[in-house]
């Protein structure tokens, strides 16, 4: 082929695409626009609002394609799901069953995340229940737990029988283990914990996830949580942490997994959490003593939130996902603290819409969005982000909850 047959069949195809992209980013306005103005109800406490994210992109993309069917598949299952409703009944079913039943072999995928697994439902089933102290569950929990606990915590806590010890299976296996109330347990780990934990401590101050493995604000934000749990937390654990998670703030304002990455929701949580994690109290309110940008952080976690769907995504350029209803939503109450504001910062009302007409499945369980699956992760974080919808401070009335 030519040099100039090269150049007109590159020109040919530049033209065809943005001819294309301008019909269809015109068409999707316009149907999305009477589809928003269907939808609209007065006496709703909140209704969604017509995306700006296609009509301001010039050009089609796999991107804007699927941001564009996620809302299409919103606006329909809002339609279909006109009232804001709790089946709470079905969730304390689905998580009991998954819990005292066999999972199906499709699970074996999972085999590295059983502590994980018995988190994620356990911790939904103690949301859902006034009585989380079931006599059949605990022994069930508390066995499983212990089945991935290594040389009595010399090795930490593995994802499941005969692996690696791991930090962030540790993370879940403690959390189990503190929600079951297994204080003597606990205490009997908690100086080996330690000793584990200071074998993973990079001189950078951040610490890996197992031996030779990937340290990131993940991997030590986990750290933070069991040391203060276990009442571990040393100045020789803690030196250089919080010095290496500042180096983790992008220019967009989020936090990435290390230095010089994309921001992202859950990378963003891990950091904010462990400031709180690394001083006694709330951390000072004059932002100029942060080694962060309080006003970047703020700006990027509004953006967050999609004024179509109601929900969450977890970085830029992507699409609204029930997870972040935590990751991202439960950013919100510590920004306001480090803020020093009683304003709410975010939509309270457009993520619970979400919540329980997009996500939820009436016969129990979350999904991340339409057309997905439910499954125990998104059960958890999603119910724990309605959480946060519910319980903001003492002195908001929430005239709205269902749970």
């Amino acid at each position: 082929m030519s040099a100039k047959s090269k150049i007109d069949y590159l020109l040919n195809i530049i033209n065809s695409s943005s001819k294309s992209s301008s019909v269809n980013t015109s068409e999707l306005f316009t149907n999305e626009s009477d589809m928003v103005s269907s939808l609209s109800n007065p006496e709703s406490s909140w209704n969604p609002h017509e995306s700006t994210i296609i009509d301001n992109t010039r050009y089609t993309s796999i991107t804007t394609e699927l941001q564009e069917d996620t809302e299409t598949a919103v606006l329909d299952q809002l339609a279909n799901v006109p009232e804001l409703k709790f089946n709470k009944s079905a969730h304390l079913k689905y998580t009991i069953k998954a819990l005292k039943k066999s999972l199906p072999a499709a699970y074996i995928s999972l085999d590295a995340n059983h502590t994980w697994m018995v988190y994620w439902l356990y911790n939904s089933y103690v949301m859902l229940t006034d009585d989380p102290f079931d006599k059949d569950l605990f022994p069930l929990i508390v066995n499983k737990v212990e089945e991935c606990l290594i040389d009595n915590g010399r090795g930490g806590i593995a994802g499941g029988s005969n692996q690696l010890g791991h930090v962030a299976s540790s993370y879940s296996g403690i959390l189990t283990l503190v929600i079951t109330k297994q204080y003597e347990l606990l205490d009997q780990i908690r100086f080996n914990f330690y000793e584990w934990l200071m074998k993973l401590k990079l001189p950078n101050g951040s610490f890996m996830m197992h031996e030779d493995g990937e340290s990131d604000t993940r991997s030590t934000y986990c750290v933070l949580v069991i040391a203060n749990l276990l009442n571990i937390a040393t100045d020789e654990l803690l030196e250089g942490v919080e010095d290496w998670i500042d180096l983790c703030q992008t220019y967009e304002g989020g936090f990435s997994n290390i230095p010089n990455t994309e921001a992202h929701g859950g990378y963003t949580f891990c950091a904010v959490a462990s400031y709180f994690l690394l001083h006694s109290k709330i951390p000072g309110k004059d932002s100029n003593k942060f080694g962060f940008s309080l006003d970047f952080l703020t700006r990027w976690c509004v953006q967050r939130q999609h004024e179509l769907e109601g929900g969450f995504d977890g970085r830029t350029n992507k699409l609204v996902d029930a997870c972040y209803s935590f990751w991202v939503g439960a950013l919100f109450p510590m920004v306001e603290l480090l803020a020093g504001t009683s304003q709410s910062l975010f939509d309270r009302e457009g993520l619970r819409h979400y919540i329980l007409r997009v996500a939820q499945e009436e016969t129990g369980g979350f999904r991340d969005k339409p057309g997905k699956g439910i499954d125990f992760y998104h059960t958890n974080y999603t119910l724990s982000g309605l959480s946060i919808v519910e319980h903001y401070s003492s002195d908001i009335r929430n005239s709205n909850r269902v749970c």
